[in-house]
């Protein structure tokens, strides 16, 4: 078996675990990989908040285009109540949250926060947006730059009103990390929590799994047997461990590590894949 669809798996379920911290809402593979149609695939569109939304709404089924677009027109009715108005974004983002869509989600608190700033809204939107690359299709590049972009941006803003959360700064740093041309400065970010922090559980966590994506799997192991030395129960963990062991070919420690992050997984379709794909390893 290729080393590919491990990989996509352990990136789907670290976006559930991502969002479990936050205490938010969690999917396996939130949105669909047909979410964005040809207009903003398009090279040489210049994507914004608007343009995206109009696409995900255009790819919505009848019913639901209609019901969204339903609750959208009721703000025409509210005239100049931004407080009003952001709160209608906000359901709307529940509509997206819903469909386990978390694009159309961190649109829609996109839209919110215009109107009515809150850290939570962009720390929310910072979130969504970063996570939602990973249910895009590999050809809409378009979209995953706007998306790594606007996550960043969203989570800086958070970070603005709470310069000592050091949970967001880790977040913002991964977003600057996945963004920018210059990694090394969300690195650098990251290191210095560490430094101030040496158990901080998300700054540890955001490096051991750019050591996968960078491929120094001994580096993401090392991290990741930290973080369970200090966590025992944390399932990104186990399934970071599973990965790595994988991709240096150690096949028998990757197995004893999914097994035991499938312990850990309440979810009957996250238990089945985890099975599918031990099946695949060791048949």
């Amino acid at each position: 078996m290729s080393p590919r669809p491990l990989l996509l798996l352990t990136l789907c379920l670290l976006v559930g675990t991502t969002l479990w911290v936050w205490g938010k809402r969690s999917a396996l593979q939130p949105g669909g990989k047909s979410d964005t149609d040809q207009s903003a695939q398009s090279p040489g569109v210049s994507l914004d908040v608007r343009t995206v939304l109009a696409s995900k709404i255009e790819g919505l089924d009848p019913k639901d285009r209609q019901n969204f677009l339903k609750v959208q027109a009721s703000l025409d009715s509210l005239g100049d109540r931004p407080a009003q108005s952001a709160g209608v974004w906000k359901s709307l983002s529940s509509f997206w949250l819903t469909r386990e869509d978390l694009l159309g989600a961190a649109l829609c608190l996109d839209m919110a926060s215009d109107l009515q700033p809150t850290s939570d809204d962009f720390r929310d939107a910072g979130l969504y947006y970063g996570s939602a690359v990973h249910s895009l299709m590999e050809e809409d590049s378009a979209t995953a730059t706007f998306c790594r972009n606007q996550s960043t941006v969203m989570l800086a803003k958070a970070l603005e009103s709470k310069p000592d959360d050091l949970d967001l700064k880790a977040d913002w740093a991964n977003a600057l990390v996945q963004s920018s041309p210059a990694p090394m400065q969300g690195v650098q970010v990251l290191l210095e929590i560490i430094r101030t922090e040496p158990k901080h559980l998300k700054a540890h966590s955001h490096l051991a799994k750019l050591a996968i994506e960078s491929g120094q799997f001994p580096k993401a192991i090392a991290r990741f047997k930290n973080l369970l030395s200090w966590y025992p129960s944390l399932g990104s963990a186990y399934l970071g461990l599973g990965e790595a062991y994988f991709r240096i070919g150690n096949k028998d420690s990757a197995v004893i590590y999914l097994q035991q992050y499938r312990g850990l997984v309440q979810d009957p379709e996250t238990q089945q894949q985890i099975d599918n794909y031990l099946r695949q390893i060791n048949p």
